[in-house]
């Protein structure tokens, strides 16, 4: 975990869960306070993350096997994490991410069948400490997930519905990497009553 004067949240779940509406509610409630907040995404957010998530969400032609996801995702997340995160959370800054490496334990690891253990040790190793101080999890049935994406365009990803319903029972269950902070948020209900829950995860953190 990261030990600089900034706080690193990052926001998780399966395709559908509602994190792009609740990182929106997080950061108004949090700008409304007077914190200076920064949001990435993942995979993106710098000019190498950003041409690594084409590969990865939009070329289904290239036939990327799991090793070779894994290896582009943690590429992509190291480079966010030295080019954009540090910096922010040197200056003091919120960064709230839509995604991080709880999502490549989850997909890469548990759904692609890479091991979750295998995963861990090496997300361990390559991260180093580049980790946020809290990770909220939205859980949603794989059956809301897939009823709240009905006429969005889906990507690479996205498309594999066998693969969704492994990350669904994969985000509940996983533990993560070594010291994670990990609060796991029903993300069933409207709204306002999601964007506290996930507020009262959160908060203690500030404190």
């Amino acid at each position: 975990m990261t030990g600089s004067s900034g706080v690193f949240l990052a926001l998780e779940g399966v395709d559908g869960a509602g994190k792009t509406t609740q990182i929106d509610r997080l950061v108004a409630r949090l700008e409304s306070a007077g914190r200076s907040v920064v949001t990435v995404r993942e995979p993106g957010g710098t000019e190498l993350g950003e041409v690594i998530r084409r590969i990865l969400l939009e070329r289904s032609d290239l036939g990327l096997g799991a090793e070779a996801e894994l290896l582009l995702f943690l590429a992509s997340r190291v480079q966010l994490y030295d080019e954009v995160i540090a910096p922010a959370l040197a200056r003091g800054d919120v960064v709230v991410s839509d995604r991080y490496h709880l999502s490549t334990v989850v997909y890469q690891g548990i759904a692609r069948g890479l091991g979750e253990d295998r995963v861990v040790r090496i997300c361990e190793q390559v991260l180093d400490g580049r980790t946020p101080h809290r990770n909220v999890v939205l859980e949603i049935p794989f059956a809301e997930s897939r009823e709240r994406r009905r006429g969005e365009g889906n990507d690479r990803i996205e498309a594999d519905e066998a693969l969704l319903k492994a990350v669904v029972d994969g985000f509940h269950t996983t533990a993560g990497l070594p010291g994670d902070s990990i609060v796991r948020v029903d993300g069933r209900g409207d709204v306002d009553t999601v964007a506290a829950q996930v507020w009262e995860g959160v908060s203690d953190v500030f404190s």
